[in-house]
């Protein structure tokens, strides 16, 4: 079996740059990420599943992992659809212009657990989502949520509108910056491996993250307070997916074996994402569970991310509250719930 293989980003372009027969062959798939090594989502949902399609394939399908990402982090589509790339994570709000339906699994309180809001989100784009077509030019093959955003206080906690009002708080792009801005307080945005950088130089007073990715930012025991609410402020989800060119240029064969090796893989990659919560020191930090003042400022914020979402999905000709009660009765269903 030909084990996957790494490549400089150099001589991918460059590999593009021949009219003459490819350098490798036709079944050679270029999967690119912007994540390092290390990070859970990347493991499972690239070099775990990179290993199983070669498995599954009898080595006849072999994934190229480029050494440093060929494309910025929100132009992953972009690049997939030039051919530069045959694989990639495509973060759903990155394409917020044209995907709206998978923003279902950013929505507060909707990722209890990574596994089960992956789980839930893959089940509902296939039972509801796919036949709106918003993910033109590719193809997915899974998805999967981090588990839900909290709060992490570094000297301060954040357990009321009044402790939150001007704090600044480094969060992701997206609708949560909406949650944090209906306290009152500052959001500050910059890309996750600068999250280190931004602590140290005292520019935050909290982060909107979990324990585990603190600790991939190295900024964990950095925080000294962990304010949670239930299912999450929200959260960021990603596709896993293929060019739609190349998904057709494979043979029936090719496609079957891909196919048998994204089997569970939203399941898998939402484990993955758990576990480096769990594994996580927490033992520096004090937690606050659902603080009641807080919540109340919250709701109105998160009531209306809720009903935007609904309001875009029903534009996209989508039931918006069957849709909503299909992803929660399947979080229900993977997290125990009754």
């Amino acid at each position: 079996m030909n084990h996957f293989r790494t490549l400089t980003a150099a001589t991918v372009v460059a590999m593009g740059s021949f009219s003459a027969a490819p350098v490798f062959a036709q079944t050679d798939l270029i999967f690119n990420s912007y994540l390092p090594p290390f990070n859970a989502s990347r493991k499972a949902a690239l070099t775990d599943f990179a290993a199983e399609i070669e498995a599954q394939s009898g080595g006849e399908v072999t994934i190229t992992i480029p050494d440093s990402t060929l494309a910025p982090s929100d132009q992953q589509y972009e690049m997939l659809l030039d051919g530069v790339a045959d694989m990639a994570f495509l973060a759903t709000d990155d394409l917020s212009q044209l995907v709206a339906l998978n923003g279902i699994a950013d929505l507060p309180g909707n990722a209890p657990s990574a596994r089960a809001a992956s789980v839930a989100l893959w089940e509902t784009y296939r039972e509801m989502f796919k036949s709106a077509g918003e993910y033109k030019g590719v193809v997915l093959l899974s998805t999967h949520v981090l588990p839900g955003r909290q709060i992490m206080g570094l000297d301060d906690p954040i357990d009321s509108a009044e402790s939150a009002r001007g704090a600044k708080f480094w969060v992701p792009n997206g609708p949560l910056t909406d949650v944090i801005s209906s306290l009152d307080a500052v959001p500050v945005h910059t890309n996750f491996p600068e999250v280190f950088e931004t602590v140290s130089k005292g520019l935050v007073d909290a982060l909107v993250m979990t324990p585990g990715s603190a600790e991939a930012a190295k900024v964990l025991e950095r925080t000294k307070y962990y304010t949670t609410v239930p299912g999450g402020l929200g959260s960021v989800s990603f596709a896993v997916a293929i060019s739609e060119e190349r998904w057709n240029a494979l043979g029936a064969e090719e496609q079957a074996a891909v196919l048998r090796a994204a089997d569970g893989l939203p399941g898998r990659t939402g484990s993955a994402l758990d576990a480096a919560d769990a594994q996580a020191d927490m033992s520096g930090l004090t937690v606050l569970q659902s603080p009641a003042n807080l919540l109340e400022a919250l709701t109105p914020e998160m009531e209306a991310q809720i009903a935007g979402w609904k309001e875009r999905a029903t534009a996209k000709g989508i039931d918006a509250d069957a849709a909503l009660a299909f992803y929660r009765s399947v979080l229900a269903r993977e997290t125990g719930a009754n």
